[in-house]
């Protein structure tokens, strides 16, 4: 009968919502923790006292002292539960929890008569288990922070079903079994229940949470006394249908800038997909591709030298005058100077000479206003020639340096 009007209960909390908001926001999940039952010393002993009763009935003139008692209070806790969010801020959960078993020792000494006026000592040793589990229907109330991150408060009813078992057994002063008698008594009950949390959306589905919960006066106060339970827990929970993907921050793609812009409505001039409002090279010719700005992003520019040599002639520095007149203009590009030699003479030599040729061509720039950086320096030594070293034309060809944009990305 109890799990009826529960289910109405809940029924009636999101029937409401469910009508109006996003039928999708079904989520169900568990966490499992540490339950701390705070009974007081006082309270255990008349447990104690309540238990070594079940004994003095069946022994007469019963009477005990020099009580001692220890209690297990920590114990593991765990939930699970179904719950459904119809607002950013707003959330109604269903949950069973089981809060544990607080465990409990007491040990006596006591007197008997079972043949007056005789009066004979034994010991009693006896131990008390308290345990609570049921369902719980709360609201929870959500601040979110960012896209991941939110804190949580709960306010609920929990409807408990606390049980006390209780065994004792007796002992006379030989340490000989007298005899043992047990009892178990449950009550059902409904406390409040209040909670505070935090969650991590790790991705549009899965979140974890850490969770503290508070009952106040869990079980039967004329038996057991003002319990009080906490419970600090972890757990985990997925969300079901078609929920929104945005729920955690993707990081943006970077532009590549060595693809051509996409089609635009602006004015285009020179049809290489860059508004002419941002077009830094208004006459590029049809099919070049192009940056971000309209520049094109394959221009080849070469220097030749001469055998043995990493000097610029006269030609190559005109060339260059130019190239660093533009390269003033078009602050955003960037470059390498390849350097490569011909076949003639040793490779390791070869090598340092085409580094020599790169570096020349960089310095040179570099002396006519381009910052340093923006073109780096690399040499091939002979491994990439482009005519043939067996003709003194192809030997020619092949001693030079080419710049190539970087800021475009590789070539096709």
């Amino acid at each position: 009968m109890r799990i009826g009007k529960i289910a109405v209960l809940v029924l009636a909390a999101l029937a409401a919502p469910a009508m109006a908001a996003d039928p999708n926001g079904f989520y169900a999940g568990f966490d499992v923790g540490q339950s701390n039952f705070d009974i007081s010393r006082s309270d255990v002993n008349n447990i104690f006292d309540g238990a070594f009763s079940l004994a003095g009935d069946t022994l007469p003139g019963f009477s005990y002292t020099n009580l001692s008692t220890g209690l297990d209070d920590k114990q593991t806790t765990y939930s699970l539960f179904v719950g459904y969010q119809f607002m950013p801020y707003i959330a109604t959960e269903l949950t069973w929890m089981d809060l544990g078993e607080a465990k409990a020792k007491g040990n006596a000494d006591f007197t008997y008569a079972p043949n007056p006026p005789a009066i004979l000592p034994g010991s009693i040793k006896s131990g008390v288990k308290f345990s609570s589990s049921g369902p719980a229907l709360s609201v929870l109330g959500i601040l979110p922070f960012g896209d991941a991150w939110s804190v949580y408060g709960r306010l609920g009813v929990y409807y408990s079903d606390t049980k006390l078992r209780a065994d004792a057994n007796t002992y006379d002063i030989t340490g000989a079994s007298i005899g043992s008698a047990s009892g178990e008594q449950s009550k059902n009950t409904s406390e409040f229940l209040w909670g505070l949390g935090a969650a991590y959306t790790w991705n549009h589905r899965v979140s974890f949470r850490l969770e503290y919960d508070g009952i106040p006066n869990v079980g039967d106060k004329n038996h057991t006394g003002e319990i009080n339970v906490g419970r600090i827990t972890l757990g985990a929970l997925y969300r079901f249908g078609n929920v929104e993907e945005t729920a955690v921050p993707i990081a943006a793609a970077a532009p590549v800038a060595a693809v051509a812009a996409a089609p635009t409505k602006c004015k285009d001039s020179d049809n290489d997909g860059v508004c002419d409002s941002v077009d830094k090279c208004p006459n590029t010719p049809a099919g070049d591709r192009v940056g971000p700005y309209g520049c094109s992003c394959d221009v080849t520019v070469r220097t030749h030298f001469a055998f043995d040599s990493a000097e610029l002639t006269a030609e190559d520095k005109a060339t260059l005058d130019k190239v660093a007149a533009r390269l003033q203009e078009l602050h955003f590009v960037e470059g390498v100077a390849n350097g490569h030699t011909d076949s003639v003479g040793d490779a390791a030599y070869n090598q340092k000479l085409s580094e020599r040729r790169a570096q020349a061509v960089v310095d040179y720039l570099a002396a006519k206003g381009v910052a340093p950086g923006r073109i780096k320096a690399v040499g091939y030594g002979e491994t990439k020639p482009i005519a043939d070293n067996a003709t003194e034309e192809g030997r020619a060809q092949n001693r030079r340096v080419t710049l190539h944009r970087t800021d475009c990305g590789p070539s096709y």
